[in-house]
């Protein structure tokens, strides 16, 4: 199963109290509340918590000469006080100022004008990762990430593992959102169902981080 945006939207007006058609086939055929709530629910879902989903890697292969590469599109992670940042197995420390004519293997890394530089630059081809929390929590069709869903075939960026206990707690959530009156018996409804989905998600995912530093 792939949770794309039209998959959720008909899963959302299939719900009991949605007044709209699904088995839509066309995104010219979304109604605009319905495709907004579920934009607003995945945007504020995504961000609520640190799952372990949206802990990522990029890897940046660096070039002779050439010192700045794009950062990952989220935040910097940390592994035991140290930015996760790696150069064969060992994390790169920051730095604040670098000397700009040395060159060499990673060092250290720095940040300048919204660009991931390294310290000393590159004088070869190396392989850097960088551990971080996505931002982003869709992707398009051309696996691009995107800051959310926008086309009937972008999807949420998630491992298989987690859909079924993300969508549970995605649905009830954007259901809120199209109610909008808390004094509707519906929405007190939906809010029971999300929270109760937003406590074994997280659970979840707990759990499975545990199971995997075990491992190690």
């Amino acid at each position: 199963m792939t949770l794309t945006f039209k998959y959720l939207y008909n899963e959302i007006t299939g719900q009991a109290w949605s007044m709209f058609d699904g088995d839509i086939e066309n995104k010219d055929d979304f109604e605009t509340t319905v495709t907004t709530s579920i934009q607003k629910a995945l945007s504020d879902l995504w961000v609520s918590y640190e799952f372990e989903f949206r802990k990522l890697t990029k890897t940046i292969k660096t070039k002779p000469n050439v010192v700045e590469y794009n950062l990952p599109n989220g935040q910097i992670g940390t592994v035991d006080n140290k930015f996760n940042v790696k150069y064969d197995d060992k994390f790169l420390d920051y730095i604040w100022e670098p000397d700009k004519e040395q060159t060499g293997e990673p060092e250290s890394f720095y940040l300048e004008k919204n660009k991931f530089c390294l310290y000393p630059t590159p004088d070869n081809n190396y392989i850097v990762k960088i551990g971080y929390l996505s931002m982003s929590p869709a992707k398009n069709k051309d696996d691009e990430e995107i800051p959310n869903l926008s086309e009937d075939d972008d999807y949420i960026n998630i491992d298989e593992k987690y859909e079924d206990l993300f969508k549970n707690t995605l649905l009830p959530l954007a259901m809120m959102y199209l109610i909008a009156s808390e004094s509707d018996e519906n929405y007190s409804a939906y809010a029971w169902q999300y929270e109760r989905a937003f406590k074994k998600l997280k659970k979840q995912t707990q759990s499975i981080k545990k199971e995997r530093v075990i491992g190690w």
